[in-house]
């Protein structure tokens, strides 16, 4: 891969803006389908990024390898292998784990990526510059690879607009060079945005009584020099962002862990830690990831699959997620559940399992499964319920935070003990059957099934905070780490339903919950989050011109009957084969976009191999809607063949 000197003519181009994990698999599916699709015709690919090729800004290796992937080492790949099924062909891709024990393992002692591969097995958690170096290693082969048919060229350099042309569509890069592209991919992962109005409120509120605030963003990227040693800092949010928040203030400011006589952990601090009190709906951290390998193929949906719903509801009616999906997702995940304690455990159920699986399937209702499982399973731990596993501490009422900080100690060993255990593969059989969910309400997001009021709000609101939480919670080494914590003092827990309000009067931040008595002050707020989209409010300069001149437009959704007229979503619009759909309501003939930012199908960038993964088949769908767009651009004389894929800066 080099930098392109300026062709007299332009050759066929297509172009990517951004250069991670969305680019990366794109671009494999460009040249997996190339002998089929190119027509002989030679392609240039530009990949545009300001941070180095493959791991993209979140997957940088320019930050503490304390930060951690929260996926097991066997449950990564970005290439496809067999089991996938799309129209383009496939082969049997490098998962990490056999990278890590080909290729990585083998690297110099020297070598920090060389020296954490040796000590890791597939039930490890890898840190985030070892992910970056197994990205960067599949780009380089993926490049390799496409040399018989596209000519892949990098920028390190940031794309500041794309706009068109009468000869194309032109990619203006930070360093004056300009790209024409018959077609371009926006692919940016998680885009900067300026503060919501809240924050600013808040930021400027905190600033007149000096006062600490640090609003949403991405953790790594924080400066967290503004919390001082000792100080007490109220979080809100218990999620991934904040386990990354609480290491880089406790491992990264020179604390350590330490086993004990007894085998449990031990904080011992440096002394440069701020008190950290952490709140949030739930009241508890994300459940642990899974600690061990589990082999079987997953239960095949059967409730919630596209054709289940269109039988449920009809075709044509809009769906809500909570009132009309809920309750069959509930029922797939406990499908799931049975289905794989019966196969693995039948010792510790009561019926056979044809005469459960009869009934499970003919139950009128959720009182009616309850009462089946009473008959067929006689041990409350094996039983499902999604309620008490989404909200552990509702209901419950402490006396003092202390007992509060002892009974969210109890649930997160309780929880890592499950999560270490394959005689709870009933766990596996759930997170996978999450994941099979997710791709059916994909489809039906694609298909624009949902009423615009629960595609505004609940599809990144409940269903994501549901499906974060039970299925991309973080490493269970991490979780021991907070319990370490929470013992050593450096962390409390303020309960459910946390509530934190500034008074500017008395210049503190107070914290109040529903679990115990009392108000928690503090000079300091973090909001430990990932912002929530809104591509009206990006600072990304592609986004944002796009939009300025209308090649774009935010997906708003027409509700006559809500009082607000329709819904905003944040997102970027796209159609059903990720073309932008600009302000006239058209598509955008050459410029494509995928992401967490956009209106498409929410994709995760990585797959678990030997699963069939929506990444894979998005990415295929979009690098054959990329050579169908080439092949429009044929009848250009000084366009034939060109695909610019430009694939946005900081792809995560």
């Amino acid at each position: 891969m080099s930098t392109p000197a300026p062709d007299p003519v332009r050759p066929s181009t297509v172009v990517v803006v951004g250069a991670g994990p969305t680019a990366i698999g794109v671009l494999e599916r460009l040249v997996a389908n190339a002998p089929g699709l190119s027509g002989g015709r030679r392609v240039r690919v530009h990949l545009v990024d300001p941070f180095p090729p493959g791991g993209g800004r979140v997957w940088r290796a320019e930050q503490p390898d304390l930060l951690w992937a929260n996926s097991l080492v066997g449950d990564v790949t970005v290439l496809p292998d067999a089991s996938v099924v799309v129209d383009g062909p496939v082969g049997e891709g490098t998962t990490l784990w056999e990278w890590v024990r080909a290729v990585a393992a083998a690297r110099p002692a020297e070598d920090p990526v060389g020296r954490e591969a040796l000590r890791l097995g597939p039930a490890s958690f890898p840190s985030r510059p070892l992910v970056n170096a197994y990205l960067s290693w599949v780009l380089e082969r993926v490049a390799a690879d496409a040399e018989p048919w596209l000519d892949v060229h990098l920028h390190a350099t940031r794309a500041v607009d794309v706009a068109d042309g009468a000869d194309g569509t032109c990619v203006r890069l930070a360093d004056g060079t300009v790209l024409t592209a018959d077609v371009v991919l926006l692919a940016q992962g998680h885009l900067d945005a300026r503060p919501s109005a809240p924050e600013q409120a808040t930021a400027a509120a905190a600033a007149r009584r000096g006062l600490t605030y640090v609003p949403t963003g991405y953790t790594a990227d924080l400066d967290l020099s503004v919390l001082p040693p000792g100080e007490d800092v109220l979080v809100r949010g218990a999620g991934l962002a904040f386990v990354d928040l609480a290491v880089l203030l406790t491992s990264g400011r020179g604390g350590r862990f330490a086993r004990g006589d007894d085998g449990g952990l031990r904080y011992l601090p440096s002394g440069r830690e701020p008190v950290l009190h952490v709140g949030s709906r739930r009241g508890v951290p994300y459940r642990s990831k899974l600690g061990y390998p589990w082999a079987v193929p997953p239960v095949p949906l059967r409730f919630f699959t596209p054709a289940a719903v269109d039988e449920a509801f009809g075709t044509d009616r809009p769906l809500d997620l909570r009132a009309d999906l809920a309750p069959l997702i509930a029922r797939e995940l406990g499908w799931a559940h049975y289905t794989e304690l019966f196969r693995a455990h039948p010792e510790r159920t009561s019926l056979p399992w044809e005469e459960f699986a009869e009934a499970w399937a003919a139950a009128a209702g959720p009182r009616a499964e309850r009462a089946l499982v009473a008959r067929a399973v006689p041990d409350l731990v094996d039983r499902f319920d999604l309620a008490a596993l989404d909200r552990p501490l509702a209901g419950r009422w402490f006396a003092d935070p202390g007992t509060l900080q002892e009974a969210v100690r109890r649930h997160v060993r309780a929880d890592l003990d499950r999560a270490g255990n394959p005689a709870f593969s009933t766990d596996a059989a759930v997170f996978t059957a999450l994941l099979q969910c997710h791709g059916t309400i994909a489809s039906l997001v694609a298909a624009r099934r949902l009423t615009p009021r629960s595609e505004a709000e609940d599809l990144s609101g409940w269903w994501m905070n549901l499906f974060s939480y039970l299925a991309s919670g973080p490493p269970g080494p991490r979780l021991e780490e907070l319990l370490a914590l929470s013992e050593a003092g450096v962390l409390r827990f303020l309960g459910a339903d946390t509530e934190i309000a500034l008074d500017e009067e008395a210049g503190v931040f107070r914290a109040r919950s529903a679990s115990c008595p009392g108000i928690t002050e503090a000079r300091a707020l973090v909001d430990a989050r990932l912002p929530l989209p809104d591509v009206t409010a990006t600072t990304d300069p592609v986004v944002a011109g796009l939009l300025a001149r209308g090649e774009a437009r935010e997906r708003v959704l027409s509700d006559p009957g809500a009082a607000c007229g329709g819904w905003r979503t944040g997102r970027l619009d796209v159609d059903a084969s990720l073309r932008l759909v600009t302000a006239s309501g058209a598509a955008h003939p050459r410029v494509f976009a995928a992401g967490y930012w956009t209106a498409g199908a929410q994709v995760p960038a990585f797959a678990r191999p030997r699963t069939d993964a929506p990444f894979f088949r998005q990415n295929d769908a979009l690098a054959r809607e990329l050579w169908r767009g080439l092949d429009a651009a044929r009848g250009t004389p000084d366009r034939a063949g060109d695909v610019l894929l430009a694939a946005a800066a900081g792809a995560a």
